[in-house]
Formats: structure tokens, sequence, C-alpha cells
């Protein structure tokens, strides 16, 4: 919606007034929006002090008929009951943007991956003295990171997208990056693994370049201006490095970053580098070459990002990883191939998400084969995973299980206190990984506070 419209609309809702909402509110009173026509929503209370119009508690979704435009918080999903008839009502934070940002944008999706790829073409660009802004999933609102109403004009914006964000999105964007696509928020997508794989499709069907991986190859050919990458495509590694076609443009043991997947991110970027150069820069080898350059030399000190095999503190020959980020059964598999035999304990689950039975095969196969022998369940899932029946277990100091013939220590918690203080009792080496496989909510409002909580009592319990 252009921010003309905006300004001529009689009545607006803000739907769910937490960090976007707040920001949302923030960029329509800059717009000098009456304040008499906006309310907010939200089924928690509301603790505002402007003169603003408010509904909350279990009534905060009726009477959605009384506005012409409602700002959706991503976390909300448009799946809910009374919010389904009004779905052509619906506006986000990133429509608003889209719709009044008219220079560069790169947009990254994925299951997995997106941030790293994110922050990975934005330092590299950085690093090519370019101008440029990154905007991600998870933090500040875009429309406090992109001021539309002045005259930034960066020379790109990377733009992290989830599902959540895309599910209603209409943009025209000029390079949309789709990195792998796994289950994942069935329960905010009506349960139904088409929805969440359709919200992922718009970034391709709004696109003009789009890059993508090449298990996506049988997606959609008839794409004009498609790049693939990984093993087989033309942008891809092997054992010593990287490579454009047949060209070597660095070798592998150059970065360090580590882990196989990282190998497909980088790939990734690579093909992005090269549809930059192709629709900005007229193909020029030169370009390209110093972009490739600036890549190399960003790799050779990118690390990790936060919550993403992080590792929090070593006490009595116990390392405690955070991978907390990792919130399906495949990326967490990833993270216990990262340390082969040394995991002695894992933090899993806390959630009622539907994952695939195939997935949770190859998860119990990896905690199987690479040796994990205790385990710390969240609720509410994981433990049927196992076959275990342990209603009635919450929060007791643990149990044992077996299965295919080996024997498993376990506690099934809610309390993050409780689960370190399971790991430091229990684990007399090596390490302990929180890779719950699943985003947690059932047990934890947001993200932050089960890391927060897995930090602060690892530090507490070694005293």
């Amino acid at each position: 919606m252009q921010i003309s419209k905006i300004k001529s609309l009689s009545s607006i809702a803000i739907l769910w007034f937490w960090k976007e909402g707040k920001s949302t509110l923030s960029f329509l009173l800059k717009l000098w929006i009456d304040k008499s026509i906006i309310t907010i929503l939200d089924a928690n209370p509301i603790d505002i002090q402007d003169d603003i119009l408010t509904k909350s508690g279990d009534e905060y979704l009726n009477n959605l008929w009384d506005y012409e435009i409602i700002f959706k918080s991503p976390g909300i999903s448009p799946y809910e009951e009374k919010i389904i008839p009004y779905r052509d009502k619906l506006t986000s934070q990133s429509q608003v943007f889209f719709d009044n940002y008219q220079w560069r944008v790169i947009w990254v999706t994925a299951t997995k991956g997106k941030s790293t790829v994110s922050t990975l073409i934005y330092e590299t660009l950085k690093h090519a003295t370019y101008n440029v802004k990154l905007v991600w999933n998870i933090g500040s609102p875009v429309l406090d990171e992109i001021d539309l109403l002045s005259d930034n004009n960066y020379n790109y914006v990377i733009y992290e997208l989830s599902s959540y964000m895309l599910e209603t999105l209409e943009p025209t964007c000029d390079i949309g990056v789709f990195l792998n696509l796994y289950t994942c928020h069935l329960d905010w997508h009506n349960h139904d693994f088409e929805v969440y794989k359709k919200a992922k499709m718009n970034l391709i069907q709004y696109s003009d370049y789009i890059v993508l991986s090449e298990e996506f190859s049988d997606l959609n050919n008839s794409h004009k201006e498609i790049k693939y990458f990984w093993a087989n495509s033309r942008f891809s590694y092997n054992s010593d490095g990287f490579y454009k076609d047949d060209n070597k443009l660095f070798w592998l043991n150059e970065i360090i970053l580590p882990w196989d997947h990282n190998k497909k991110n980088i790939s990734s970027v690579i093909a992005i580098i090269d549809t930059i150069v192709e629709k900005y820069n007229h193909n020029s080898p030169w370009i390209f070459s110093k972009l490739i350059n600036s890549l190399s030399e960003t790799l050779k000190t990118f690390w990790w990002l936060p919550h993403r095999l992080e590792k929090i503190w070593t006490y009595k020959w116990i390392t405690f990883i955070d991978d907390g980020i990792s919130t399906t059964p495949e990326s967490t598999i990833e993270a216990i191939k990262t340390y082969w035999d040394d995991i002695e304990c894992i933090f899993l689950w806390g959630s009622d998400y539907w994952f695939t039975e195939d997935s949770y095969e190859l998860l119990r196969r990896e905690i199987y084969k690479y040796n994990i022998k205790k385990i710390v369940f969240f609720p509410t899932t994981w433990p049927d995973v196992f076959s275990l029946k342990i209603e009635g277990k919450l929060n007791l100091n643990g149990f044992s299980f077996s299965y295919n013939d080996s024997d498993f220590q376990a506690i099934y918690t809610d309390d993050m206190k409780k689960a370190v203080k399971f790991a430091y009792d229990s684990i007399d080496k090596w390490i302990c990984l929180m890779s719950c496989a699943a985003p947690s909510y059932s047990v934890w409002s947001w993200y932050e506070e089960k890391w927060k909580l897995f930090k602060e009592f690892i530090i507490k319990n070694k005293d």
C-alpha cells in the first residue's frame, strides 16, 4: 500500500501490540495519521499511554469489518477462524516497505540458513564499499530499519523473510533467494505443508531474478531468470574449493566457517554475486572478481551467528552449545553431525508441531548412531518419537528407557533450570547440545527466553 493511500484511510487496526505493532504505530504517527482512526487489537492487556483506541481480551477479533485496513504482525496466523473472512484487509510492514521503497532489494528465504546467507551477502557487499542495509527476520521491524520518509537510497537492502512474512506478501522485488525447504511451522500455516510451501514460493512469483538451490530445479523452469547453486550446478563446491562453472574462485581451506551445510550457503552467495553483476553491472568481469575477492576476505573472519552452534560455557570438561535456532529435525541432524561422537547430552523438542515420520526416523538414527545417551525432553511431543509413555513424569529428576537395545537416561521437563542441572549431574565430559528440532513455543513464549534461560542456568549451576 502506497503511503498516500495510507494517509487517505478512515479506519486502521494494528493487530497484536508487540514489537512490530508498536513500530507500526510509531510509523503511522510519523505520517500524521489522526489517532482517532487507529485501534490496537490484542488478546493481552494493552499498556499504552497515548490517546489510542484499544480492544483486548476474548473479543479482540470481533468486528474486524469496522476497519479499512489491518496491519498484522507476523506472529498472528491469517488462518485464525475470525481473521479468514477479512484476509483481503490484511497488510504488513513488509508490504508497505516493498510498495514504497524504490531501490534495489535482495530478499532471502529458507527453512534454515537464511540468516547466515543474508549476513554473508551483506558483509561481502559492505566489505566491497557498497552502502548496504541488512533487515533480519528476527530483530527490529523493517520500518524501524528503513525510514521511508527520508532520502535513504542504499545500494542494496538485504531482507531476510520468514514464511510468516511471505504468506500474505505481494511485492515486486529485484533478486529473490530460496535456499531450502523442510517441514516447519505447520500449526501457523493451517497444518498444511502445501500452504507453507506456497508461502515460500511467493518469493519466486514476485522476483525478477531468482537464485535457487538445484533441489528446486523442477519448481519453475519457465522463469526467465533463474540461477541454480549446489553440487551439480554452475555454482558449486568440492573437497578443495568453490567454483563458477569450471573456474575455481577460492580454496576451501581459506574459510573458517565450519560444517558442510555452510558450503552450500557459500555457493548460494556466489550465485547471488553473479546475479548482481549480471543485473546491475553488465556482467562486468572486473566487478565479479571484486565481489568474489570481497567474499573470500569476508569468509576468512566470518564465524557463526548467535544461537547457531554457539559455545556458551566450558566447565569441568563439559562444553555447552547453544543451537537454539535449529527448529526442525533436519537442522538438528546437521548440528549433531558437526560434533560427531562428542555429544553426550542433547536438549530436544518443546512443541506440538507436526513433522513427518521420515524426519523423526532420521533424527532417531542420528541420536542412536552418534551414541547420545542423555536426553532432555521438553513438552509436548518428543517422547512419543521414541514410543515412550511418560505422562506424569514431568519435572521428575529423571528416568531410563531403551531404544534399539541401547539404554538412555532422560528427563521430561518444562523447567530449564532442571534441564541444565540434569546435564551437569549426568555428563562426565564432552558436549551438551541444545538443538531442539522444534520452535519450543509450547514451553517458552518467545525464542529469546529459551536462549536466555539456557545461558543463565549454565552459569549459575557451575557454582
